[in-house]
């Protein structure tokens, strides 16, 4: 049970009221006396008379009054407070919750009980019998409401009963002190009278504390008996009869709430609506008079008792209102109405129809919701600008109007849109904010969106889609759930074009749901948004929403608009609604607003008919009008005010302008001027903070800014609730940029011009770094100086070059980097670096007309190399930044290379700081992110980029997923043979493989198969898909049968489709096989390329040809010559266009509905598009790459490189490009494809390509040369020299103080080990094909040309090598196959020792104390052996000690073996990894990986002390010793162990902490999973609280996981890192940790 403190108990008056009453005592049957003020809740039988408490208050001191009184507050305090368990499933696990709230003077218990009596406790006694109700647990809640507590300092309300319904909810406890878990489980409410406030208060309260939201959202539904929601005038009478009563009895403020229509009951309600559309709602009323007294009367009326929502159930009960929740049997008809309702809710959520649920969203959901849609603020503050100026009575027109109707109250399942329109200044958005209010008030479900003309952001088609689906997604958890699936597969859509987000969010998910109700979505000025008609074609795909959808759309009508319209009429309802009876609206504002001039009533009249006569419906002309006319101070000024004043906005705009030049002093004027400037060419509005710091240091001090600007803009400018500055009307912003000549025009090029050099003044200026938070006006001028430049006029003068030159030379460039990193805002990186170039190419343009002394070459040159660098900042650290923003000022100038400007600026402030970074010949960017090796033994096939993965089929039946932020294998999916093809399927949930004999479908996240099906004989899959609703796979054949499989049908057989004989021929021509075949992205038609035919467009579902796609050089044929042969097809899956090649290298562009297509030349035998449409790719055999502008067909980016391409794929939000070339997979990001992503969604009828961008990228214009990867690396113990090989089959050496590079060796195959031995005399070198040889290399000499290489041993050791080690004194050569283990002497280069290798998955290492012996280690054991003879001499058990964990769970194995595929060794050994000896000798550290489920290996480390490791005196003896693990606070941080090094660290650098140490330690360093290299102390005992430091990150392009795996450090503390050929070598970052 939950228990709560009780307040002191007050002495009660025996009276009963609202919510409770008393039986009636003898006395009060024979006398007829009234023991209380109302007796509301009382038995049939009780009598009263109120006005016997007036005339005489002595009898209720009567004696036995008094005994009743005392009997009954024994009763009150025998029933719990709190939230306690009546009943609970015998399985303890409830499928629902029922809680019961009792009402005012009511109690936990005998609320619920017939004449007060327990055994008639129905939620106890007879609830939990019935059936359906056996697994609900039922509760019941008391609160101290009982009104007749003496004294007069009870405060208690409503909400703070609904606090402690809700704590007993979260944090309740049952009988045995189980947590109630409340949340776990749907809940009802059963609530009667008060209980009903109480309950609907917690709702309220819930959705506003994230504490509370998680518990609230399994509410489902409410049963409201007798609840007054509007009152009752009796809560009056009772206040008053209890602040005069003799004992002390005080008013209560929760009886003041239930006042008729109180303004607590009205901000309940007015709140309440909002959720409770989300809820099932029934409404239960008495229907009998309650005794009152000597009267009878009805204590709540039907009105009050009701809602009045859509869909809530009400009924009447025949009783009183306190027996509405008293029962005297089971089969009492107001019990049963009762039970039936519960039983019907709770069949719902046994088994759940798809509907819409709280709004009171869990806490942890709505943030993943967020991360996904990029909120960063919601269109309530608009909607509540409008709303507030909305006048009572206004707007009501709109329900005269047929269109409207049909479009609100259609009971049909149809999607429908409305169109309504109306003149500028006609009060649309007000009507929009009306129409919205009303949709919630009757408890629909509505979305909304106002496109604001004065902000950018709220002008994009991609922030109204976000924000719509976030709204939606708060109350429908369906789309929830489905869009957390997509925060799982690390999508952002703060970025992606607007058809992405269409298709991603709502075609594909959102209109897949059945939900109970329709959507209404309110989109307010659609002539506003940036791209009317893309958002319109978006919309006419909503008649294949399962749901109803509604939209009315809000806005100007204009011709474009109109076509738009009516060319979506085809595909969806549309009806449209001009906004023209606005005649009483109007009437109604000039009135009001005349009200309040001085003058006779009929003078008052005449000027509101004047006024609306000349109108002509436009509010904003009534608007402007009235502030002129209320400043006349006579009769005859109005009249004559009216005379003059034109009836257009456009005069009008004119005049006031004219006034207001007249009215200000020449001191004004250009503070004015100013101002205007601001608002008009501001991005977004700014606020009264922001303007105030904008306007320094021309007009500081301004003492009252807000009476300022109405004083110097006039009417041209308003300040809304939010202190928002902002232009009155759009069209007197396009009249002060249109219009010429007057003295507050506004040019908008010289307008931006000077708001740029503003923004980056104070950017340069601005001693601001330490206290950003404190200066309002910093975000502004941070992010959008890129978008004033970008906008700006470019002249000769050189003002703005000079600007942008001082600040990209001075300090704040990188504090400025440091706030958007804070922010989370690096896209005005690229913004900058996009405006930048679009500048500097104008300024060029301009310069070439003067004379070349005055064209300033070199700071042009220098902002163009800031230009290439912005955008790698974000794209090789930006994940790092927005983590670690102070990163800027150190680490990332340090990572970058050395030529580049970050990295030569930051220096100069920081000569000889801090960690170096060598090692790579190329110190300018390059595009090319990483290259991996796939498999060399098997060939890569396809590859296709989704979010989350990028997969690569390979040629053994395998689909390997690769994650594509870090690049590492991520899983496989076997197939078990050649996959012929393979599809993922919209949601990228499900994956299909087909193959020569099965066809198997995947679950992709849990890595699993749930199906297998078998494959037609002699029918190989050109192509296979996914149905729309993913309920059936379609492929097409190379025996030209279009199949199709139904996944949920028992047998799941392949079926040939009705109709598939048209693919035989047409036109009496037979067709051959399909040469290439290729289906859009739902399934619905496939592109058939046959050889001699054009490409052909068939409907799946009808096998009908839809489109022809012939070539104009085709259409000249003769009947003999065949069509021109069709390569490659894909689809553009936004547009449904059709790209391809021809044989002849030509790309053509064709949509199926068209009669045309589009051609142009190149050389081509690969294409692939974006999945955003935006873009696509085209490769060839000769190695070239280029990307294309989809709809301008404009190359964007091009790249040679000497090896052919196999397959290609672009990522979805067009960044990268992957391609496969041999057994590689190349991925490039240049700064061309980052800068489109990145730049603001611009639809495509509206777009053009910003000169910068559609420039070729001038480092990849060129050949690329891309190095052979490392497979090998070694680093030497004694002078920090290296030797790599690589996938040719190259072995070099690298001084560590001498740049140049020796080769050691040339083989033919991959390299696979470089082994140096301790002395770094002798090099090992084994390649894939088994051959080894050993190396002397003689570097005695001073340069890298002096150094000597000789063979001294070459053997054939066959496949399978796992390891090579060098004895001590590099007199021994241990080679460990798979199959054997051989000891070679390099004195006499022969085998001297082998042996069959009976433990091939131990590691070997030398002994670190005892030179003669080494250790080979297993995971429970070290085994000690002598080189000499590799005899052994002891073994020792290593015993698990302190910190071993087992995190396997079960141990049964990853898959279940089977005949044809057993378990592998690696699937069921524990395997040694790695053996690390500390750089002291003093411990070794054992990294071991077992076998785990779903073919996962987990890793875990054990620590030994050498010291133990001592050869005993007895040859085989049998020690036992301690292995110690590493604590999990450090374990669980491990990504990748490097190795040992013995330096201390200190601080170097910014942001580093001094801790020097007088004695080197052992220390181990690591790659902790967040990509940094980091380190911690190691000892005999690792404490649990041992120091992790952090030293620096690895970029983006050093991420490659086959470089990662030889990524290693020295001794002395240098790190080493293969990365694209090279080997990167960082210095002294031990000496340096990291502090945020």
């Amino acid at each position: 049970m939950f228990h709560r403190f009780r307040r002191k108990k007050a002495r009660p008056l025996a009276i009963p009221t609202i919510g409770e009453t008393l039986p009636p005592s003898p006395h009060q049957q024979q006398t007829g006396t009234f023991s209380g003020a109302l007796d509301i809740h009382r038995n049939a039988t009780t009598t009263s008379n109120l006005s016997s408490y007036a005339i005489s208050t002595d009898r209720i001191t009567d004696d036995r009054t008094e005994e009743r009184r005392r009997e009954r507050s024994v009763e009150r305090h025998a029933d719990p407070l709190g939230l306690h368990v009546i009943y609970q499933p015998d399985d303890g696990v409830p499928a629902a919750n029922i809680i019961l709230i009792h009402g005012l003077g009511g109690t936990s218990q005998k609320t619920w009980c017939w004449n007060r009596d327990t055994q008639f406790f129905w939620p106890r006694e007879w609830l939990p019998l019935e059936p359906g109700f056996e697994k609900a647990r039922i509760l019941s809640f008391g609160y101290n409401a009982h009104f007749a507590s003496s004294g007069r300092d009870n405060i208690l309300n409503i909400t703070d009963f609904a606090k402690d319904l809700l704590f007993g909810m979260e944090y309740g406890l049952d009988q045995v002190s189980k947590e109630l878990e409340i949340g776990k489980a749907p809940t009802i409410f059963v609530v009667h009278s008060m209980g009903g406030l109480v309950v609907k208060k917690a709702f309220i309260l819930g959705q506003n504390d994230k504490q509370y939201r998680q518990t609230l959202a399994s509410a489902r539904a409410i049963l409201f008996l007798s609840t007054p929601h509007r009152g009752t005038n009796l809560a009056e009478l009772l206040n008053r009869i209890l602040s005069v009563s003799v004992f002390n009895h005080s008013a209560k403020q929760y009886i003041a709430e239930l006042k008729q229509n109180s303004p607590a009951l009205q901000d309940i309600n007015e709140q309440f609506r909002n959720i409770a559309p989300y809820l099932r709602i029934f409404s239960f009323f008495e229907t009998q008079e309650t005794s009152v007294g000597p009267k009878k009367m009805m204590v709540l009326e039907k009105d009050s008792s009701i809602l009045g929502y859509p869909d809530e159930v009400s009924k009447p009960l025949d009783a009183d209102h306190h027996n509405v929740c008293k029962y005297a049997s089971q089969q009492d008809p107001n019990y049963v109405s009762v039970r039936n309702a519960l039983r019907s809710v709770l069949r719902r959520v046994s088994d759940p129809v798809t509907g819409i649920h709280p709004s009171v969203a869990n806490e942890t959901e709505m943030s993943r919701v967020e991360e996904v849609l990029a909120i960063s603020n919601t269109p309530e503050d608009d909607y509540e600008y409008f709303r507030s100026r909305w006048m009572p009575g206004s707007c009501e027109w709109i329900f005269s109007r047929s269109k409207f109707l049909s479009w609100w109250k259609d009971t049909s399942n149809l999607s429908r849109i409305l169109w309504v329109h109306g003149v500028p200044g006609c009060g649309k958005s007000i009507l929009s904010s009306f129409i919205i209010e009303q949709l919630r008030g009757k408890g629909h479900s509505c979305q909304y969106f106002f496109f604001r003309f004065g902000d950018s952001a709220k002008r994009a088609v991609n922030s109204l889609l976000r924000s719509l689906a976030y709204q939606i997604a708060i109350q429908v958890p369906e789309l929830r759930v489905q869009l957390q699936k997509l925060a799982d597969d690390t999508v952002k859509l703060e970025k992606a074009e607007g058809r992405i987000i269409w298709q991603k969010v709502f075609t594909s998910r959102l209109f897949n749901l059945q939900l109970r109700k329709p959507l209404f979505w309110i989109i307010d000025a659609l002539d506003e948004c940036e791209a009317p008609r893309l958002l319109l074609d978006l919309c006419s795909s909503i008649s294949s929403s399962v749901s109803s959808l509604r939209i009315m759309f809000v806005g100007r009508k204009t011709e474009t608009l109109l076509a738009a319209f009516q060319r979506i009429e085809a595909s969806v309802p549309v009806d449209f609604l001009a906004a023209d009876d606005t005649k009483e609206d109007l009437e109604l504002y000039v009135a009001r607003e005349v009200y309040f001039m001085r003058g006779e009533t009929e003078f008052k009249a005449r000027v509101t008919q004047k006024v609306c006569e000349m109108a002509r419906g436009n509010f904003l002309w009534v608007h402007l009008v009235l502030k002129e006319i209320l400043q006349c101070h006579t009769e005859a000024s109005v009249e004559q005010a009216l005379e003059e004043l034109p009836m257009d906005l456009e005069p009008l705009y004119h005049r006031m302008e004219a006034v207001l030049s007249k009215s200000l002093r020449p001191s004004d004027r250009g503070l004015s001027k100013t101002i205007l400037t601001w608002i008009v060419c501001g991005q977004r509005v700014l606020t009264l903070d922001e303007l105030s710091e904008a306007l320094k240091p021309e007009f500081s001090h301004v003492i009252d800014l807000r009476l300022t600007i109405s004083q110097v803009c006039g009417e041209f400018v308003v300040i809304d609730s939010k202190d928002r500055v902002g232009m009155v009307h759009q069209t007197a912003r396009d009249y002060l940029t249109k219009s010429s000549g007057m003295e507050h025009s506004i040019t908008p090029r010289i307008g931006h011009q000077e708001l740029f050099k503003k923004c980056i003044t104070y950017l340069s200026t601005s001693n601001w770094r330490t206290r950003m938070e404190a200066r309002p006006f910093l975000r502004y001028t941070a992010t959008t100086w890129p978008y004033h430049l970008g906008m700006s006029a470019v002249t000769l003068d050189h003002s703005i070059l000079l600007a942008l030159v001082q600040f990209f030379q001075s300090p704040h460039l990188f504090t400025w980097i440091h706030f958007l990193a804070t922010i989370g805002y690096l896209r005005a990186l690229v913004f900058a670096s996009q405006n930048l170039i679009s500048y500097l190419g104008k300024k060029s343009k301009i310069d070439a007309e003067s004379s070349p002394l005055t064209h300033r070459l070199q700071e042009k040159e220098m902002l163009e190399l800031w230009a290439t660098d912005l955008v790698k900042i974000v794209g090789k650290f930006g994940a790092q930044l927005v983590k670690h923003p102070k990163s800027i000022y150190s680490l990332i100038p340090i990572l970058s290379p050395r030529t580049t400007m970050i990295a030569q600026q930051a220096g100069q402030n920081r000569p000889g700081k801090g960690l170096t970074v060598t090692g790579f010949a190329q110190q300018q960017w390059d595009d090319c992110l990483s290259k991996f090796l796939i498999g060399r033994d098997c060939q890569s096939l396809k590859i296709i980029c989704m979010d989350r993965y990028f997969v690569i089929s390979t040629s053994e039946g395998t689909l390997r997923l690769y994650d594509t932020v870090t690049c590492q294998l991520s899983h496989k999916l076997v197939h078990g043979e050649r996959i012929l093809s393979f599809k993922f399927s919209t949601s990228y949930e499900k994956c299909v493989t087909y193959g020569f004999r099965e066809t198997k479908v995947w679950l992709v996240n849990e890595r699993r198969q749930i199906y297998s099906i078998t494959n037609p004989a002699n029918a190989k899959a050109l192509d296979i898909t996914f149905s729309g609703d993913e309920s059936s796979i379609i492929t097409c054949s190379d025996d030209k049968n279009i199949r199709h499989c139904l996944l949920g049908s028992p047998d799941r057989l392949w079926q040939v489709l009705a109709g598939n004989q048209k693919l035989d021929g047409i036109d009496g021509k037979p067709y051959n096989s399909p040469r290439r075949v290729s289906f859009n992205a739902l399934g619905t038609q496939v592109a058939i390329a046959f050889r001699g035919f054009p490409l052909l467009i068939w409907d799946v579902e009808g096998m009908d040809v839809v489109g022809r796609c012939e070539r104009a050089s085709d259409q000249n044929r003769s009947k003999q010559d065949l069509y021109s042969e069709v390569g490659p097809v894909c689809w553009n899956a936004v547009t449904g266009h059709v790209l391809g090649l021809y044989k002849d290298g030509c790309v053509f562009k064709w949509h199926p509905l068209e009669s045309y297509s589009q051609e142009i030349r190149t050389v081509g035998t690969g294409i692939s598009c974006s999945a955003d449409g935006g873009l696509f790719a085209t490769s060839n055999h000769e190695g070239k790459l280029k990307v294309w502008s989809f709809h301008h067909l404009t190359i964007v980016y091009q790249l040679s490189c000497h090896t052919p391409v196999t397959d290609l794929a672009l990522s979805p939000d067009g960044r990268r490009v992957y391609d496969l070339r041999e057994s590689f997979c190349n991925i490039w990001e240049p700064n061309a494809l980052i800068r489109l992503a990145e730049a603001d969604e611009k639809s495509s009828e509206t777009s053009s390509t910003t000169a910068g961008s559609t420039q070729l990228s001038l480092a990849s214009e060129g050949p690329v040369e891309i190095s052979e990867p490392l497979t090998a690396l070694a680093v030497g113990c004694q002078t920090g020299s290296y030797c790599s090989g690589d996938d040719v089959g190259v072995v070099r050496l690298n001084r560590s103080a001498d740049p140049a590079v020796t080769q050691i060796s040339q083989g033919f195959m991959p390299v696979d080990f470089v082994i140096w031995s301790d002395d770094e005399k002798y090099l090992a070198i084994a390649d894939l094909g088994g051959r080894l040889n050993v190396r002397f290399i003689d570097a005695s000499g001073e340069s890298t040309s002096a150094i000597d290489s000789s063979l001294i041993l070459e053997a054939k050791t066959g496949k399978g090598l796992r390891q090579i080690l060098f004895s001590h004194d590099s007199e021994h050569l241990l080679v460990v196959t798979s199959a054997s283990t051989e000891l070679w002497s390099l004195k006499t280069k022969r085998m001297t020792v082998t042996r069959p290798n009976s433990s091939p998955y131990t590691r070997w290492v030398n002994h670190p104390t005892q030179g003669d012996n080494l250790l080979q280690c297993n995971s429970a054991e070290i085994r000690i052996f002598r080189w000499s003879g590799l005899v052994e001499i002891a073994c020792i058990k290593t015993a698990q000690g302190s910190y071993f964990t087992d995190d396997r769970g079960d141990s049964d194995p990853s898959r279940r073996p089977s005949a044809s595929y057993p378990l592998s060794p690696e699937e069921d050994h524990d395997t040694v990894d790695e053996v690390f000896v500390s750089s002291s000798g003093l411990h070794l550290l054992i990294q071991v990986s077992l076998p785990a489920r779903q073919r996962h290996r987990i890793t875990r480390y054990q620590t030994v002390d050498t010291v133990d490791l001592n050869a005993p005196s007895t040859t085989g003896e049998v020690v036992p010793i301690r292995a110690q693990g590493i604590p999990g606070a450090i374990a669980k941080n491990i990504s990748q162990i490097l190795g040992f090094t013995s330096q201390s660290p200190r601080r170097t650098s910014y942001g580093m902490l001094d801790e020097v140490h007088s004695e080197a330690e052992d220390a181990v360093a690591f790659l902790d999973r967040d990509d940094w290299v980091c380190s911690f102390i190691f000892g005999s005992e690792i404490a649990e609280n041992t120091k992790i430091r952090r030293h620096f990150f690895l970029p983006q392009d050093w991420l490659n996981s086959d470089s990662l795996r030889l990524a290693t450090v020295s001794k002395d503390g240098r790190f080493y890192c293969p990365r694209n050929g090279e080997v990167a070598i960082v210095s002294n970052w031990l000496q340096n940790e990291w502090v945020d």
